[in-house]
């Protein structure tokens, strides 16, 4: 495949885009194309599969989209593939390439979700990539633990094998100006915040989480961690996390910066947190995740910022992938509150 170069990297910091892990079931061959052309995304796979992957091993690889993955695990000696993915268009290019590359006879495709397929054979060795920039905003929780019970034999790996999201308050009118004028970028005329907001049956902008490159000069705090998954069949996609930041310098709350870090491999962590678009240690497909609030609020060193972070699957949304994020908390200086946030996905719950 040539990939569209002019989709690689063409972002600044702090420049808001839609949130592609909101659009799972519309990606198409450019997104594709962009996640084949993230570095740090490309070079820690590559190397975790090639750590992992043992002669005779049979593997599933569950969300294959082009099949990049489960090339890169037969190419290490994996006996079998089996590959799932819900686009029939981006499976038949993953089947494409695996014949290509010689495996004829050593691969199974199967389309749809895997809630709704059986394997011929349990597997030693699941390899996901179905994490959104906040961890579990590509439904990941429910995915992997069914197919952990189902599909993977009783000495088998999980790759990642630990994933765990992190979050912090940020200064950035830049980024909140955006949200607010609905002027965010797009990879394609396929997508549009028009779009997103009907689907979500949101009227505020401000509801709704973004990508973005969010670098580390806008951190009002230190980064706590929001949630984390142990891969193990017991994780719960419905939680809720309460943290308290202190505000370690003045500035302008505009709301947090999300990302997450993965254990693929004992020697291979993937973490999308950097912010150097210049020497690509960001993630051009993931780029960080940015929970805005509505009102941005002056802060002091010493303020306390508190969030209740929650997700929750709304009866009302019929999406396979609906789940909703909620991030509300309240300022206090010198004790006193000061001000109070409130965002939720789940729209007619909103207070703004």
């Amino acid at each position: 495949m040539t990939l569209n170069t002019s989709l690689l990297s063409n972002y600044q910091s702090e420049e808001v885009w839609l949130p592609f892990s909101e659009s799972i079931l519309e990606w198409d061959i450019d997104f594709h194309e962009l996640m084949l052309g993230d570095r740090i995304r490309m070079a820690a796979y590559k190397k975790a599969i090639q750590e992992v992957v043992k002669p005779g091993m049979v593997v599933l690889d569950l969300g294959t989209g082009t099949g990049i993955l489960g090339l890169w695990a037969l190419q290490a000696g994996a006996k079998h593939l089996y590959a799932i993915d819900v686009n029939k268009d981006i499976l038949a290019i993953a089947s494409e390439n695996f014949a290509q590359n010689g495996f004829t006879g050593k691969y199974d495709i199967f389309h749809g979700m895997s809630y709704d397929i059986d394997l011929p054979t349990q597997v030693d060795l699941i390899i996901s990539e179905i994490m959104g920039n906040i961890a579990d905003n590509e439904d990941f929780v429910p995915i992997l633990t069914d197919a952990y019970k189902r599909f993977l034999k009783q000495s088998g790996i999980m790759l990642p094998s630990k994933v765990c999201s992190k979050l912090v308050p940020i200064s950035s009118l830049k980024a909140h100006q955006q949200v607010q004028s609905q002027k965010v970028k797009r990879i394609n005329a396929n997508y549009s915040i028009e779009k997103l907001l009907q689907r979500l049956a949101s009227q505020s902008p401000f509801d709704t989480y973004y990508d973005a490159i969010i670098p580390g000069t806008s951190y009002l705090s230190t980064p706590q961690v929001a949630k984390q998954f142990k891969m193990d069949g017991n994780d719960k996609a419905v939680y809720e996390t309460n943290l308290t930041f202190i505000v370690e310098v003045d500035g302008i709350f505009t709301g947090f910066k999300g990302s997450f870090s993965a254990s693929l491999s004992d020697s291979v962590t993937l973490d999308i947190s950097g912010s150097d678009i210049a020497s690509h240690t960001t993630s051009d497909s993931w780029k960080h995740c940015y929970l805005p609030v509505k009102s941005p609020v002056k802060v002091k060193q010493g303020d306390e910022i508190s969030l209740v972070f929650s997700r929750s699957y709304p009866e009302q949304k019929d999406s396979q992938f609906r789940q909703c994020y909620k991030w509300n908390g309240t300022i206090k200086s010198q004790g006193k509150i000061i001000n109070a946030f409130y965002q939720s996905m789940e729209n007619e719950n909103s207070i703004n």
